[in-house]
């Protein structure tokens, strides 16, 4: 699957802010954690599944975890870090 999402764009004050989306290829991923161990784009379109498999204490604001995630799209596995769900996953394929 390759997949590039289109029109991240959200108004806040009459501001415009972009998002740079999801992006999946064969060797990298760029999507989010959702409910119920779903990976989604931007817009909370289905893209796959994910399963933590190991989360450890951080010192942010944006999470107390650092998770580390392996998901799998269209029969390829990938695996990453994220922050939790809701949060941006980047992964790369496993070989």
């Amino acid at each position: 699957m390759k997949y590039l999402e289109q029109d991240c764009v959200f108004v806040s004050a009459g501001q415009s802010f972009e998002s740079g989306g999801a992006f999946v290829s064969p060797v990298y991923v760029i999507a989010y954690l959702g409910k119920d161990n779903v990976l989604t784009d931007w817009h909370g379109a289905r893209l796959g599944t994910y399963h933590v498999t190991a989360s450890w204490p951080i010192n942010s604001y944006l999470s107390s975890h650092m998770n580390q995630v392996y998901a799998r799209i269209d029969g390829i596995t990938y695996t990453g870090r994220s922050a939790g769900e809701g949060m941006l996953f980047k992964g790369k394929r496993v070989v």
